[in-house]
């Protein structure tokens, strides 16, 4: 088994999902599960099925930014892979980002790409940079990028006093994560040759559907504009969450003249994340299915 590397997973009822990744990883590197749900059913499954996992049920669903400190303050390797359970990657990519983490020189975070990127991408660039012509950069296609949002490989002397902001229970904290990397000097990369597969909301049971929506709602809202207001300022976050506000009161107005009950409250949702981000509140909505 690695001993210079953990992989570390957030997840919520994705047993489906860890099952098939843990097939071809458990026996290779060390894996943390963050089980969200709170069922212990699940760990009691997959630490009996799989060797060299350990599933941690915290005592209330976390999200995204305090389950990956949890797994990098239990992760004790030099280098830590964060991700959500969604994904399908083989073990040689894993390799392959180890083996390019080790020779870049003040890396920050280093990603693997979408196999297919027509849709999204799980990276960003405002500006052209110059791509490093050396051979670990041609072999890969490592090129920087200015963010990075998930699934990527971080280097843990990096990261003793840059922890996630526990403030974000859902979306931008990686976005947030990375930035502030940025700001320490250190630098972003993805591999265009390394590849993995990003399912999305597509994968999650579909009893959740309406858990998945209601969170979306409140959540993308309040941390788009907290995290543009973190690290630009109050105005450039009304400014950046302006579209959203007006696309939520007209969808409230249409959803109210056609009694579209379901699809008022998620627009009131979205109404609520964006006025409790703009007065100073804190993420305070979980749902319930």
């Amino acid at each position: 088994m690695n001993k210079e590397l953990t992989i570390v997973f957030s997840s919520y009822q994705s047993q489906h999902l860890l099952i098939k990744l843990l097939k071809q990883l458990h026996k290779k590197y060390k894996i943390l599960i963050i089980e969200n749900s709170l069922d212990r059913k699940i760990k009691k499954n997959l630490e009996k099925k799989f060797s060299g996992i350990e599933v941690i049920i915290p005592n209330k669903n976390l999200g995204l930014a305090k389950s990956f400190n949890l797994g990098i303050k239990k992760s004790k390797t030099k280098f830590i892979f964060l991700n959500n359970p969604d994904i399908e990657i083989t073990s040689n990519a894993i390799k392959n980002l180890l083996i390019c983490a080790k020779k870049i020189k003040k890396f920050g975070i280093l990603s693997p790409t979408y196999k297919d990127e027509r849709v999204y991408k799980n990276y960003e660039n405002f500006s052209k940079k110059n791509h490093k012509n050396n051979k670990i950069f041609k072999e890969f296609g490592i090129h920087e990028v200015d963010l990075i949002d998930n699934n990527f490989l971080i280097k843990r002397s990096n990261i003793k006093k840059n922890l996630f902001d526990e403030k974000f229970f859902l979306y931008f904290e990686t976005f947030d994560f990375a930035t502030n990397l940025q700001k320490k000097g250190k630098k972003l990369y993805v591999a265009e040759k390394i590849k993995f597969r990003h399912y999305g909301s597509s994968s999650i049971n579909s009893k959740y559907n309406n858990l998945v929506k209601k969170t979306r709602s409140f959540h993308f809202n309040w941390s788009k504009f907290y995290f543009y207001k973190k690290n630009f300022n109050y105005f450039y976050g009304l400014k950046k969450i302006y579209p959203n506000l007006i696309k939520s009161l007209k969808k409230l107005f249409i959803f109210l003249i056609k009694l579209d009950l379901n699809n008022f409250k998620l627009s009131f949702l979205e109404m609520l994340g964006i006025l409790s981000a703009i007065i100073g509140l804190k993420s305070f909505y979980r749902p319930r299915n």
